[in-house]
């Protein structure tokens, strides 16, 4: 299944940011639907008025997976991480009021992906991770090439006849600039293959108590 980013919601109060001048990051606040009966939030957030112009000159030369420094990509890192608090406080206000994590941390980390990258199937330690595309080209021949797929890893019952059945089924978000997905960590996580040529900057926060 390909996820489809929804009507933008409601706008949320400012975003903090810098004296410099800056263009808009994005005022969406993520909507959150349900899939498998698991929450998961998701929006469009264009990244441009936050990212250095460093991010240009990355191409698909280089290691099929790089980690740099956020700050070398993310000129503004009190306003990306309020963006993607928004994100876990939609998420966690989805959930039941007694198991609903306390967001005290967020670690951001910016990798860069390319051909020979992949990642298979993982949970995550932290209460709820998310992913924001902050750029990627060219597109690639396959379209599913560097998407992240993500699967509930709960048996279903196999008696509960389809579309009925709660789990079990996936979710594909394609390496699109801009798109930004929210997630529970205990739901599984992976990257389809990065296709050669192709490169993607990803920011990946994690929130912790």
């Amino acid at each position: 299944m390909t996820l489809t980013t929804p009507a933008p919601a409601p706008a949320p109060a400012p975003v903090p940011s810098s004296s410099r001048a800056r263009r808009s990051c994005g005022n969406a606040c993520p909507a959150v639907r349900q899939h498998w009966g698991t929450p998961v939030a998701f929006a469009t957030l264009d990244p441009a008025g936050l990212l250095s112009p460093s991010v240009a000159d990355i191409g698909a030369e280089g290691p099929p997976l790089r980690t740099v420094s956020p700050g070398d990509v993310i000129t503004d890192l009190e306003a990306a991480t309020a963006h993607f608090r928004v994100s876990f406080e939609h998420l966690a206000a989805t959930l039941d009021p007694d198991v609903a994590p306390t967001i005290d941390h967020i670690d951001i980390d910016v990798q860069i992906w390319r051909h020979g990258y992949a990642l298979p199937a993982t949970g995550h330690p932290a209460d709820m991770v998310a992913w924001w595309v902050l750029g990627a080209g060219p597109a690639p021949a396959h379209t599913e090439a560097g998407a992240l797929t993500f699967a509930d890893p709960r048996t279903g019952s196999p008696l509960t006849p389809l579309p009925g059945r709660p789990w079990g089924r996936h979710l594909m978000v394609r390496p699109v600039p801009g798109t930004h997905v929210a997630v529970p960590g205990w739901l599984t996580s992976s990257v389809v293959p990065v296709a050669q040529g192709q490169h993607v900057v990803v920011a990946f926060a994690a929130a912790r108590r």
